[in-house]
């Protein structure tokens, strides 16, 4: 899809503009990305998030 990065972030950045699709935003904003990283769960940035507590619904 986007070529330059790695399959995990191409991953996250598929969860996040199904993210803002499913939340009706014409636009892929950063809460998005943030959304993106926690849906791809395997990453090291979705483990940070995961240890602070951070989950889809909060």
């Amino acid at each position: 899809m986007f070529g330059r990065f790695t399959e995990r972030a191409e991953k996250a950045l598929a969860h996040s503009q199904e993210s803002a699709v499913e939340l009706g935003h014409n636009y892929v904003g950063t809460e998005h990305l943030l959304l993106g990283l926690v849906k791809e769960g395997s990453g090291v940035a979705a483990r940070v998030l995961q240890t602070q507590g951070v989950t889809e619904n909060k």
